[in-house]
């Protein structure tokens, strides 16, 4: 039951990087076809909004199948801190980055426009300075998937701030360096499109080593970390009023 299991789970990790390849690659270059105007004038917008929700749907809908990982380099966090079994998470890694594949081919077949928002270095961006922004991108996005998924917090807002800390990345990173944060968001649309560049490696060192800082913040904040969260069908107006009544209560004695 082990190996199928993992299997199954893998599949849902294909079919949900397929869809958030599709979504994110596809409406990135679909919205500047639209708009009449060159990627480049609204790539950041459109890259952000496009793969930041489609991360966040994909998540929501596989998140209680696989957890909705779709992310090779956070896969690899997840199994250093044990919070996802080694054999498990090669067959997810191995499952990612073929769903990069199909989603980026799905992208190809299906859109009358070539790919265009692949994800590579700007001219002002030293391989350095690139490096060190998908590191530090890439951390907060895994952070967020710890504090999210691992916590067991609320699954849709789970996947709401799944989705909103990729948005919110590509918005700062996507200038520099196109803002993969993934590996397999790099990988699929770059040898679909036949456009590998040389600064390829940058996207896969960058984003593991910046989930592998993640995994160091979440292993020492853990035993810190209240579990006293307020789920999507607790969050309302009166209960937030009388939580700030308790509050100022508190303070008055």
């Amino acid at each position: 039951m082990g190996l199928k299991n993992d299997s199954i789970t893998a599949l849902a990790e294909f079919i949900g990087t397929t869809y958030f390849i599709f979504m994110g690659l596809g409406g990135a270059d679909a919205i500047a076809a639209f708009a009449g105007t060159t990627l480049s004038n609204i790539d950041i917008l459109a890259t952000a909004f496009s793969f930041g929700w489609s991360l966040m749907i994909n998540v929501w809908l596989w998140a209680h199948i696989s957890g909705g990982v779709l992310n090779p380099a956070i896969t690899l966090a997840l199994m250093v801190t044990g919070d996802l079994e080694i054999i498990r998470g090669i067959f997810y890694i191995i499952a990612q980055f073929a769903g990069g594949i199909m989603g980026s081919l799905l992208v190809q077949l299906l859109q009358p426009i070539p790919i265009m928002a692949l994800t590579t270095l700007a001219n002002e961006t030293s391989v350095i300075e690139g490096l060190l922004i998908e590191i530090v991108t890439t951390s907060l996005l895994t952070l967020t998937v710890y504090t999210s998924n691992v916590a067991e917090r609320d699954k849709l807002l789970a996947a709401f701030g799944i989705g909103t800390s990729l948005l919110i990345s590509i918005l700062v990173a996507g200038p520099y360096t196109g803002a993969s944060l993934n590996p397999a968001r790099t990988f699929g649309p770059a040898i679909v499109a036949g456009k590998v560049s040389g600064d390829l490696w940058i996207y896969f060192l960058g984003p593991i080593l910046g989930s592998l800082l993640a995994a160091i913040y979440n292993v020492i904040f853990e035993r810190y970390r209240t579990t006293e969260y307020l789920t999507y069908d607790q969050v309302s107006f009166f209960t937030i009023i009388t939580l700030w009544r308790k509050r100022r209560k508190i303070e008055s004695n």
